[in-house]
């Protein structure tokens, strides 16, 4: 632990690797029957937001026989400074390495993440290959939307879970370590505890499968079990993904991680539903989710709730793969905004469809704060939108766009995909000619809302414009890529022609070519995938990091060409992932395939036929298509309905009273001390904003909130620290609005509380008293230095003496790009060192304040002409005018504070 800690000074972002999070749990390894790392090979911001892990991490965790643990891939900075220490990588919640634990179960979201996933592997000394393991290697399982198409990366994984993991993760842990042991002295034992594993449902255990090259087509595919040795039973063929018939056998859990540091969706994001039906022909994720299944209302309501209180967050996002097509979305949307206006949290929607933003959609999620609002066409004309199986007209567009600029919203996001089969060039004129309806639109609403109470800004507007991809088991599976010329060159058409005051942002194409290539490859590009990776391929889904000449070369020395994987076939072709069975049937999608040539739109399945409504007063047929699930439509006719008599039969939340807005001057203030000791002090001044927020919420202090569109507690702080520096005295304030029992608050406040972040005091303050912006004047640090910059205290206490006596001492630094000096003697007063516990220790007192400030980095480059490695910063106090401590210069004058580098030998250094 100490080695890892003496490295997280030197990455980007150390928060990334520091754990300890509200809700986060440790348990003792020596108790479990299992251990469990749960991989994600992104970075921290996006796993935690993954709803997966919320649900994984939850659900194993309440055995009292399992612990799980979390490991993220590492960023470049990180991975390098790991090799150079010689350590391994750990998890968060005890800092294990990630090769000790029993099963390593990879989340596999997106094929760009494929090259982290091997360096997570030997970063954890875990060999690459299933054949180069033993039974002293964990298991390595993968799971998620990617592993339907697995052959590219079926050589690094000893097993694949399909589907649903609910179920069948546990039942996998389970019969790996019951078994392990009996077959660790058998022949061929590993093998033979796989063969084990394949028979559970779900389960893809790829070296049990035999491959032939495909001479149509060229591609290597799965043709079957492999041969079983003798008495042993062959592998089940195909492999059928597991399906949880019912969420609510697995409520989505309430007390979620919450983290310090600020991630992609940081909020509480509810399922609401899992599935989608209404079959998008582009889209993988509607049929290897079929069929819908909807959590109650019930469990939604109080789940939200719930978490609220656990979290502390303010936010919540209803989500699933099409929210609007809930069964009875708009009342439950109703009834979770009137919940969450109670305690002023705001409920935002996850992919909302344009025919689910009305007036009412609007006016609901606009309670608390209004966000922006993101409207998916994917294409620009209705033509294209027949062919892709897009349920949405042009009046739809007009109606949602009317209806969110008509309720003040004032961001808004289109997204369209370019590259889609039987596009022409009037397509992409659709796109742009969507662009120009939204911005006129918005002119109009803003003139009509002229003079309306409230003052209106303009309306901002982006565009984000994807490739196409052909992704396995879509409808579209057959259909070729376009070139990366030609999508170059189709966004650049759309990027030279967008109306003024649209705010484009387009997906790197080369890194789609390759997403292509990796979604439909087969068992072959294992080596090209390991050759890019060993030649410096990393975070390939990130456009700094994204280096296209790494696979060139790869597929080059492997001999394969990848246009193989992206070009058009025959319906009939072999296909690499045909051995995974969906339970949706390959004749269905050939036959939804083949109506999309004639502009032929087919309206959402489990639907009924007329609208989207389950009608009370009688039955309607739902559509079916007869895809292959079984799925029992009276059943579900009745269960929606029923849920939706339910829902509005709940009563409504108490109302909070109708008062007039409490003014900060009638608000009960507060001055509370605290501490940042430890590895929070790797937090930066936003981060312990967020992290007290939370807390004061989750004890339920009643904190008052800013006025206007997006509404914050009224808090402030002392003056911010910088990263990596630890203080024994730090100060914020907030104002409530009823009294405290501070006692009992203070105790509230501290319950979960990361390690090192302890309040020491809450004391009520008049509203008279000067704000903490300018209450102090000096700050008192201490340095404790290295053992390595030894204990001679004589030499140390010459070279402080020295930078003491001197009456000036510039260092330049540059702000926002220009080159300023400054005079760091203007704000640091006599330092003092001495010998400590066997360590030199240093004392720095520097002036605080609007006037300005030294960091104390800077006051140890000028005393040792350089940054002691190792050095342990700590604010030990910050004083108040007239309060006994050390002295500090006067407040410098602004000529003195800020300069321009004009004098002539400049003395000091460049920081």
């Amino acid at each position: 632990m100490d080695a890892l800690d003496r490295i997280l000074p030197k990455v980007e972002k150390p928060s990334r690797y520091l754990g300890g999070e509200t809700n986060s749990i440790v348990k003792d390894h020596a108790r479990m029957r299992a251990t469990v790392a749960f991989a994600f090979p992104d970075v921290y911001e996006i796993g935690m937001s993954h709803l997966g892990l919320r649900i994984l991490y939850s659900l194993l965790n309440s055995r009292d026989d399992v612990a799980c643990e979390r490991v993220f891939a590492p960023w470049p900075d990180m991975e390098r400074e790991l090799r150079e220490a010689g350590l391994p990588l750990p998890s968060l919640e005890t800092r294990t390495p990630m090769g000790k634990f029993d099963v390593v179960g990879f989340s596999l979201q997106y094929e760009m993440t494929y090259s982290n996933i091997l360096t997570m592997l030997d970063l954890s000394g875990i060999p690459l290959r299933t054949e180069q393991r033993s039974f002293d290697s964990p298991l390595v399982v993968g799971g998620g939307p990617v592993a339907f198409a697995p052959e590219p990366i079926a050589d690094f994984f000893d097993c694949f879970v399909i589907g649903d993991g609910e179920e069948t993760f546990p039942q996998l842990i389970d019969l790996y370590v019951e078994l392990r042991d009996d077959y660790r002295d058998r022949p061929q034992g590993r093998r033979a505890l796989l063969r084990r594993l394949a028979d559970l449902p779900g389960v893809y255990v790829p070296c049990l499968y035999r491959t032939e090259l495909d001479p149509e087509q060229g591609y290597l595919v799965v043709t079957g079990p492999a041969e079983p040795p003798p008495g042993e039973e062959p592998a089940p063929f195909p492999v059928k993904r597991a399906v949880l018939e019912d969420l609510g056998d697995y409520p989505f859990p309430s007390k979620i991680l919450v983290p310090h540091s600020e991630i992609v969706h940081d909020r509480v994001s509810m399922e609401i539903a899992r599935g989608c039906t209404e079959g998008c022909r582009f889209c993988q994720a509607g049929i290897i989710y079929r069929p819908v299944r909807e959590r109650s209302p019930k469990e939604i309501i109080e789940t939200t709730l719930k978490s609220l209180d656990e979290t502390g967050y303010d936010e919540v996002t209803l989500s699933a793969l099409s929210v609007a097509d809930y069964s009875c979305f708009p009342d439950l949307l109703e009834k979770v905004a009137e919940s969450l206006e109670t305690r002023k949290a705001s409920v935002s929607l996850g992919s909302l469809r344009v025919y689910g933003i009305t007036d009412k959609t609007t006016r609901d999620t606009a309670r608390v704060r209004r966000g922006g609002f993101t409207i998916a066409p994917e294409a620009g004309t209705q033509r294209m939108r027949d062919v892709i199986n897009k349920g949405i007209t042009q009046e739809d567009l007009e109606k949602a766009t009317t209806a969110a600029f008509s309720a003040g919203w004032e961001r808004i996001k289109l997204y369209f995909m370019c590259g889609l089969p039987t596009e022409t060039q009037e397509d992409l004129d659709g796109i742009l000619d969507r662009c120009k309806d939204v911005l006129r639109l918005a002119r109009q609403c803003r003139a009509s809302n002229e003079g309306k109470k409230g003052k209106r800004r303009g309306v901002t507007m982006s565009l984000s414009v994807s490739s196409f991809i052909p992704k396995p088991f879509s409808s579209f599976q057959w259909w070729g890529m376009d070139s990366e010329e030609v999508l170059e060159e189709k966004q650049r058409y759309i990027r030279t022609r967008l109306p003024r005051g649209v705010k484009l942002s387009r997906h790197h194409v080369p890194t789609s070519v390759i997403e292509g290539v990796l979604a439909r490859g087969d068992r072959r590009l294992a080596n090209v995938i390991e050759r890019a990776w060993r030649a410096g391929a990393r975070f390939d889904g990130w456009g700094e990091c994204f280096r296209r000449e790494l696979w060139d070369q790869a597929f080059e020395a492997e001999g394969l060409d990848p246009d193989l994987f992206i070009k058009e076939l025959p319906v009939e072709a072999n296909l690499p992932w045909d051995h995974i069975d969906t339970l949706v049937e390959k004749k269905f999608l050939i036959k939804d395939y083949l109506k999309a040539f004639k502009n032929k739109f087919a309206p959402a399945c489990e639907k009924p036929y007329k609208g989207f409504e389950f009608p009370e007063d009688k039955d309607e047929k739902l559509v079916c298509y007869s895809c292959g699930l079984e799925c029992d439509l009276k059943h579900i006719y009745s269960e929606r309905k029923r849920e939706r008599k339910l829902l509005m039969l709940t009563p409504p939340p108490q109302q909070p009273k109708a008062d007039e807005p409490v003014s900060v001057d009638k608000a009960h203030r507060y001055r509370c001390r605290f501490t940042k000791l430890g590895r929070p002090r790797f937090l930066s001044h936003l981060d312990v904003m967020r992290t007290l927020q939370r807390a004061l919420r989750r004890a339920k202090v009643p904190l008052l909130m800013s006025q206007g569109f997006n509404p914050k507690p009224v808090m402030a702080f002392g003056p911010a620290l910088a990263l990596g520096i630890e203080s024994a005295e730090e100060w914020v304030e907030f104002h409530c609005l009823e009294p405290l029992d501070t006692e009992r608050a203070l105790q509230d406040v501290n319950r979960d509380l990361p390690d090192g972040i302890r309040f020491l005091s809450m004391e009520p303050f008049p509203q008279s008293a000067p704000s903490l912006t300018v209450l102090f004047d000096r700050a008192v640090y201490s340095v404790a230095l290295a053992a390595d910059e030894g204990t001679d205290l004589q030499q140390h206490s010459k070279l402080v003496a020295t930078f003491n006596e001197r009456t000036s001492y510039l260092v330049e630094k540059i702000v926002k790009g220009k080159t300023r000096v400054r005079d760091l003697k203007h704000f640091v007063g006599q330092v003092d060192v001495q010998l400590k516990q066997d360590a030199m220790q240093l004392t720095i007192p520097v002036r605080v304040g609007s006037g300005g400030s030294a960091r104390p980095e800077d006051v140890l480059q000028a005393i040792y002409g350089r940054a002691p490695v190792g050095a342990r910063i700590r604010r030990e106090r910050l004083l108040q005018p007239g309060e006994p401590g050390p002295t500090t210069p006067t407040a410098p004058t602004a000529d003195a504070k800020v300069r321009e580098p004009i004098e002539s030998g400049l003395e000091g250094a460049r920081i």
